[in-house]
């Protein structure tokens, strides 16, 4: 997967992740950190810095069990950018 798509795919997400309702406060905070996350990755498109992808795959993987039940969609595409990342060797 080239950048372009792994950034459409982050966008994607954030933009789920703003429909997200219903959750604790523990759980909003840990999605809060995603979407810093992605945030930062989409911001320096052009410089791929290891340490934010790094960063990324852990909040993803925390997120997921969090919302995994109630928004499928968005596990989808956590679970899509954690292959991708993996793929990567992150």
């Amino acid at each position: 997967m080239d950048n372009d798509q792994f950034n459409e795919t982050l966008a994607k997400l954030q933009a789920e992740l703003k429909s997200v309702t219903g959750i604790d406060d523990r759980s909003r905070e840990t999605l809060k950190r995603l979407d810093g996350d992605i945030g930062r990755i989409l911001q320096n498109s052009g410089e791929i810095l290891p340490a934010h992808h790094e960063s990324l795959r852990e909040s993803l993987a925390d997120s997921v069990e969090y919302i995994e039940a109630s928004h499928p969609t968005i596990t989808a595409l956590m679970n899509r950018l954690l292959k991708i990342l993996s793929d990567m060797g992150i």
